[in-house]
């Protein structure tokens, strides 16, 4: 029943927004403070309810149109949950509502149009976690770009906002093509694109390797895997404040629950043959994208590129194919998600506040805004995986998993991290830091749905490092039924 009324509450909110003024700005924000907080309370009492030593559970079979009619097998689709993807789904029900909060006073026209498409990423995001059909998280998968896209494009702060959109929309699309035609070739031959039928079958090893690079060209672009990083960069830098929270906390973990779920499963002689080289990838993604971090003056840019390093991480885990690999990677997108998304509010507090994101016009905050500098201080000491945080846990079991997997990998990771510590305490200590400019006397400290944003963020970081069995205990049996399939 819960799963049910989560996946058909974001319909009726969108429809209920359909139907408000679009000139009463206190009801747009009242209408849909209150859908996001009926839907959290549905979650939270899904997760009290899940059983953690069962894998997919609450499972609803979706007639999406009549499959007898067409001679098509994948007209009935099926939606469940398990483990991993309860989490995800968290992550976006969490991550949302907070987007809404923050855009209050930056979103000043359209704001209608831009609330309801919050809400569509929402809803399609929800489907995509969910469905356990090769075609149809294809689609849902895809469909995404579309809102995603006019966020940036339209509410984007600069002028160079459509050329980011563009290049948003077309690397991922283009990258996701290959996906689509694996999935075809898969249809053709077993006459099914349900995830658990596909599951019980084996797949020819030559067609495996060339399965596992189709989907892995369309998966490596949105996570995104070095080369295919390019557009990431410049649609943070561009996108809303709303937009970079929803790209850097639940969009570039797509990529990675798609390897998780599919990749991971379905090709495992091709997971395991390539396993070399998109390790080697992942490495490469974590040192040059921290020493790319380091030199950047962009408060956003420098952002972006750490969650690129933080991605290697991730596919690095993945495929060293052992259960640690796979909690760890499931770990370090949660604990990503949360600590990427408030370092992106911060960076726009101070935009909103000063209109300029260049580390160098910086100085001295820590004076004007102390609780500012606090709640960011936490942020940043968490992304560098300090203990007590969640991104503690999570980058002590990647190097758990690199040790156990080659000494080589390891050292290469610890030289990534360190390098994380060296671009986060730089961009701390000259922000924050120093002597304060004469043109930064006057600025004002967190406002109170400021502070609600940071919140709960805050509240998940350092519960979760502390007790990370919350997630462990469900994505750990999930994973071992992963590592046996």
């Amino acid at each position: 029943m819960f799963l049910k009324m989560i996946l058909i509450l974001p319909i009726l909110a969108i429809f209920h927004l359909l139907f408000i003024n679009k000139n009463n700005k206190r009801s747009l924000e009242t209408i849909s403070l209150f859908w996001s907080f009926i839907i959290f309370i549905n979650f939270i009492v899904l997760v009290i309810v899940y059983n953690e030593k069962s894998q997919f559970q609450y499972s609803l079979w979706l007639d999406w149109f009549n499959s007898s009619t067409f001679g098509l097998n994948w007209g009935l689709v099926a939606l469940s949950i398990d483990g991993i993807s309860i989490w995800f789904l968290g992550l976006t029900i969490i991550l949302i509502p907070i987007c809404l909060i923050m855009s209050w006073k930056a979103i000043n026209y359209l704001k209608k149009e831009f609330i309801i498409a919050l809400f569509s990423i929402m809803l399609l995001l929800i489907y995509v976690f969910l469905v356990l059909d090769l075609l149809m998280f294809y689609i849902f998968f895809e469909a995404i770009l579309i809102p995603m896209f006019i966020i940036i494009g339209i509410w984007g702060s600069r002028e160079e906002k459509v050329k980011a959109a563009f290049y948003f929309f077309f690397y991922t699309l283009v990258g996701s093509l290959l996906m689509l035609i694996s999935i075809f070739k898969i249809y053709s031959m077993f006459g099914t694109t349900n995830y658990q039928n596909l599951c019980t079958l084996e797949i020819p090893l030559q067609l495996q390797y060339w399965l596992f690079l189709g989907f892995l060209a369309s998966l490596a672009t949105k996570i995104p895997m070095i080369p295919v990083h390019i557009w990431l960069p410049q649609a943070h830098v561009e996108a809303p404040l709303a937009g970079s929270v929803i790209l850097a906390g639940i969009l570039l973990k797509l990529g990675g629950y798609g390897m998780i779920r599919f990749s991971f499963i379905l090709f495992p002689i091709a997971s395991e043959y390539f396993s070399p080289l998109i390790i080697l990838f992942s490495i490469l993604a974590l040192i040059y994208a921290s020493l790319t971090t380091c030199r950047q003056t962009d408060l956003k840019r420098l952002i972006a590129y750490s969650s690129v390093a933080h991605m290697g991480l991730v596919t690095l885990s993945i495929f060293t194919h052992s259960i640690e690999g796979l909690i760890a990677s499931v770990t370090m997108m949660l604990a990503h998600g949360l600590v990427s998304s408030a370092l992106f509010m911060s960076s726009a507090i101070l935009y909103v506040r000063f209109h300029s994101r260049l580390i160098k016009y910086f100085k001295g905050i820590t004076l004007t805004m102390p609780l500012f500098s606090s709640l960011t201080l936490i942020f940043i000491i968490a992304n560098m995986g300090f203990p007590l945080t969640f991104n503690f846990i999570a980058e002590f079991l990647s190097l758990l998993t690199a040790f156990k997997y080659s000494k080589f990998v390891a050292i290469s990771i610890c030289l990534g991290l360190l390098l994380s510590t060296v671009y986060s305490l730089y961009l701390y200590n000259r922000v924050f830091f120093g002597t304060i400019s004469s043109h930064l006397l006057y600025s004002r400290d967190l406002l109170s749905f400021e502070f609600q944003g940071f919140l709960p963020l805050l509240v998940l970081t350092i519960l979760l490092g502390i007790l990370p069995n919350l997630v462990f205990k469900s994505t750990l049996y999930s994973s071992y039924i992963n590592i046996s399939l």
